[in-house]
């Protein structure tokens, strides 16, 4: 009995132990190429690429927990998740997350149909309808339009294009990745103007909890490693336009 129980023993001993999970919160308001949603489940884009290289590097099984955009800070604050990609310090309500290096740089833009013409300055944008996602934060028109700012909010940039091409509104703001995308792969492609009036440029990070299982230089490490080896660019230029 004794050399039986050894024998279990060791093959217990000898199986690999399992990698420990990296729960990352993503949020349901993005759309492709940063996002692939199918019945609630995240199962491709951007941010899944990103997110299972990063835990390949950190060792770990990624798991994905999709929310909607207003409550993306509720599982890292709860403990039910571990990071935040894809964001910035003013984006969100809690200013105590650790936040990572950059990770993605994007283009804040006004986008159009093709019948439209393309914004030139801000202040074309007094008191018209714009196109924008419930819960997003849009600084660099919000203090310069002010009360003038006239928001049309949607769950998420898919269903603002589709406004957009049905003509409920004529102005969308939305960031260059997706828009680029859309015009690589949507079936309305030649309605959308390919001329943008882009707002502002920004880079976007990861945040984390202050007492997470992951620490921030391990973090950055991991970043800097899939950069330089250039899996980062790899994944952008995978959604831009030929």
């Amino acid at each position: 009995m004794r050399l039986i129980t050894l024998f279990f023993t060791s093959l217990l001993l000898a199986a690999p132990a399992r990698a420990e999970e990296l729960v990352y919160v993503v949020s349901m308001g993005s759309a492709m190429p940063m996002t692939d949603f199918r019945d609630g489940v995240l199962v491709g884009g951007l941010l899944k690429q990103f997110g299972d290289a990063l835990a390949r590097e950190l060792h770990r099984t990624p798991r994905y927990l999709a929310v909607p955009r207003k409550r993306v800070e509720t599982p890292l604050a709860g403990g039910q998740a571990d990071i935040l990609c894809d964001l910035r310090p003013e984006w969100l309500d809690r200013k105590d997350w650790l936040w990572s290096e950059a990770i993605f740089t994007n283009n804040e833009i006004i986008t159009t149909r093709i019948d439209t013409a393309a914004v030139r300055r801000v202040s074309e944008l007094r008191r018209q309808r714009i196109g924008t996602i419930l819960g997003y934060r849009y600084a660099h028109l919000e203090q310069p339009l002010g009360e003038e700012f006239l928001r049309d909010d949607a769950a998420s940039d898919d269903l603002n294009l589709s406004k957009l091409l049905r003509k409920r509104f004529v102005y969308m703001l939305t960031n260059s990745l997706y828009f680029d995308y859309q015009r690589k792969v949507h079936p309305e492609r030649a309605l959308l103007n390919p001329v943008a009036f882009k707002v502002t440029s920004f880079d976007t990070y990861c945040a984390l909890p202050q007492r997470g299982k992951l620490n921030l230089p391990a973090l950055d490490k991991a970043i800097q490693a899939l950069k330089r080896r250039g899996k980062i660019q790899a994944m952008l230029d995978r959604f831009r336009p030929d």
